[in-house]
């Protein structure tokens, strides 16, 4: 194994001398070549190039460099910020849909409401197109808000425990004459949130012969910071006091960069500080991402590097860069692509020049030079007051007559078609991409045509769109995730499109994919939004295919059609199938099935009388033959009984009339004994 030879540990002075080093020999410094060239597309921007050649020329400057740069970025930023929700996490499993769904709302909450991406990819669009790269840096910002609440009458046991919360300190109070405390309190809530920050072009600096941000050995973010924001920072004051009060950085007043924009507004220096309070006086600050081999190992790390003057505020190891970047025309091997503005520059020029000279003869042919003969005016001042119907005394008749002058090049209206039609091949930005040319629309060229050749016109529009999706926007939002799952301690409830979700990063996955849907085109949105109106109807049509179609599809079929139309807060006007209450049933058909219902039981209850009609009508005559049998048995034995009746009164009558014989027979033997003559 070969030996690892012996390094030295840096010092801060020898940290200082490399990083001074590195920072004058970086692409991006005040006077270097892109800079310069930075600050001559600014000027074109701002149209105050070209300048006329003499004073009393057209002052007209054609608009080329603005109407490419406003156009295509227009255009992008319709695509990426018009709340379409562009990215999205895709989910790794079937069941880290709805986990992936979250993520994919709560980065784009960070993007959209916790920080300004719509500025922030404006910027970076603008600086891309007119300085070749654009560039934002993020990063997590740990800072605390104290909030100030009020209190009244509290006894002290009441303020003890008050106060003995976690992160609640005491304010102004005061005692009133029965003991009570009123007065505020301080409360600390931790504010820390992802920052997403757009940097100025000149306040970026890479490593000359850079191929991409991953593999620099030395990039940096230049800053101007006051003594106040630097003890905000956390800076001690051994450390401020150190910087020096004479320490200024005058070639930021210098920067050509910094002129171009400001001069326009007639505000080309900046705020000067001197005799001004020391707590606002500027400072230039130097964040460095520099690889160092500060222990002496033989192995380089990334190290962060703020310094101010001679002074190394903070130098600490980190595993990544924070910035992002942008460039829409890309180079192959090299971090700086062409410049997008810059390529217009030659067409503002020449359709410049020669729209003045358009101008410039018409001005002359209108207002043409005299000549005038030597004493044939007896006022020279007549002709030189230049009055519409004012008078000019002459001696002679051709005193004054017109200079003569070159008729108008017939090929300077050709020229300028063909100056405007390369402008679009180089561009790609053609009429038919930022509005319908009046030549595409006739009764040949159909509505499909038309949208046919606007799509096809964008096509290097796409391919910028693509560069930005793959280059700016997946890095940002992975960025962002990053930072949310190594810093966000705390769940937190969150409003998402109008619903209130639960958000708790410590639970999700350090590693996501992330897809951007590009919709760059004559209309695509609402086609696709079209599109699935069609599938529904299908859908709802289709006997067969009904079943398959229940509510929770319409509603996903419903909310993706909204949402490719940019109405995001889908809930406020469909309710989600899970959310709906129970069904409740139309009065009127309640009504109807009650009368129904009670109908039925009317029939029911008829037929049930109709049966216990039958049955009763078949008891009665049952009962009827069972009284008649009765009837004829109870006279059958009456009869009998009438019979034996009479049978044992005629016995009873016969016994007495025996009786009353036998009473008669007794007597007359009584009376013949009792006879004298018996």
């Amino acid at each position: 194994m070969a030996k690892i030879e012996e390094y030295s540990k840096l010092e801060d002075s020898d940290i200082v001398v490399m990083v001074e080093n590195n920072i004058k020999t970086s692409v991006g410094y005040y006077d270097s070549e892109i800079s310069k060239e930075r600050k001559k597309v600014t000027e074109y921007y701002n149209a105050t190039l070209p300048r006329p050649a003499h004073d009393g020329n057209s002052k007209f400057v054609s608009q080329d460099v603005y109407d490419s740069v406003e156009s295509l970025k227009a255009a992008l930023l319709e695509t990426f910020a018009a709340g379409n929700n562009i990215v999205k996490f895709a989910p790794q499993n079937a069941d880290d849909v709805e986990q992936a769904e979250v993520c994919s709302k709560y980065t784009d909450y960070v993007m959209f409401r916790q920080n300004d991406a719509f500025e922030v990819m404006n910027s970076a669009i603008h600086d891309g197109l007119t300085a070749r790269v654009g560039v934002s840096k993020v990063f997590w910002d740990e800072k605390e808000e104290i909030i100030e609440e009020e209190f009244n009458d509290l006894n002290q046991d009441e303020l003890d425990m008050l106060i003995a919360q976690e992160g609640i300190e005491l304010g102004d109070n005061e005692t009133n004459e029965v003991g009570l405390i009123s007065g505020t309190i301080l409360k600390a809530r931790d504010a820390s949130q992802v920052v997403i920050q757009s940097l100025a072009p000149e306040e970026f600096l890479i490593e000359p012969q850079a191929k991409s941000l991953d593999d620099v050995n030395f990039v940096a973010h230049r800053t101007r910071k006051t003594l106040t924001e630097l003890r905000e920072m956390g800076y001690s004051e051994e450390v401020l006091k150190d910087i020096g009060s004479d320490h200024e950085d005058v070639e930021v007043e210098t920067d050509p960069e910094i002129l171009a924009r400001f001069e326009s507004i007639g505000a080309s220096r900046g705020f000067d500080t001197k005799g001004y309070q020391d707590q606002v006086r500027d400072i230039m600050v130097y964040e460095c991402y520099m690889m160092l081999d500060k222990e002496g190992t033989g192995i380089a790390y990334l190290y962060k590097i703020c310094k101010a003057g001679n002074v190394i505020l903070e130098c600490v190891e980190v595993d990544r860069k924070p910035f992002i970047v942008f460039t829409p025309l890309p180079i192959p091997h090299a971090f700086y692509g062409s410049n997008f503005a810059s390529k217009v520059i030659a067409t503002q020029n020449a359709r410049t020049i020669l729209t003045r000279s358009i101008l410039d003869h018409a001005v002359i042919t209108n207002n043409p030079r005299y000549m005038v003969v030597k004493g044939g005016l007896t006022n020279p001042r007549e002709l030189i007051d230049n009055r519409v119907g004012g008078l000019v005394n002459v001696s002679r008749p051709d005193a004054i007559s017109p200079m003569p002058q070159a008729p108008l090049n017939p090929f300077i209206f050709q020229t300028l078609q063909m100056l405007e039609e390369q402008n679009e091949d180089t561009t790609g930005v053609s009429k038919l991409s930022q509005g319908l040319n009046k030549d595409a629309i006739s009764k040949q060229n159909s509505a499909a045509m038309v949208e046919q050749l606007a799509t096809m016109s964008q096509q290097r529009q796409k391919i910028i769109a693509r560069n930005f999706a793959n280059q700016f926007l997946k890095p940002l939002f992975h960025e962002v995730y990053k930072l949310v799952v190594e810093n966000e301690q705390y769940e937190k409830v969150v409003d998402i499109a109008g619903s209130f979700v639960e958000i708790d990063p410590t639970d999700w996955k350090e590693k996501r994919d992330v897809m951007v849907e590009l919709k760059l085109g004559y209309g695509e949105q609402e086609k696709d939004a079209q599109k699935f109106m069609q599938l529904h109807q299908l859908f709802s049509q289709d006997p067969n295919l009904q079943p398959m179609y229940q509510m929770p599809n319409r509603f996903n079929m419903m909310k993706e059609a909204l949402q490719k139309q940019g109405i995001l807060n889908v809930e406020e006007f469909l309710t989600p199938p899970d959310q709906l209450p129970e069904p409740q049933p139309d009065p009127m058909q309640e009504m109807q099935t009650q009368m129904a219902q009670k109908q039925l039981e009317l029939q029911e209850r008829q037929q049930q009388l109709a049966e216990m009609k039958a049955q009763m009508d078949g008891q009665m005559n049952q009962m009827k033959l069972e009284l008649d049998k009765m009837k004829a048995e109870s006279s059958h034995a009456l009869s009998s009984d009438n019979q034996d009746l009479k049978e044992e009164q005629f016995a009873h009558k016969k016994y007495i009339d025996e009786a009353e014989l036998e009473v008669l027979k007794t007597a007359e033997d009584v009376r013949g004994i009792a006879s004298p003559t018996g």
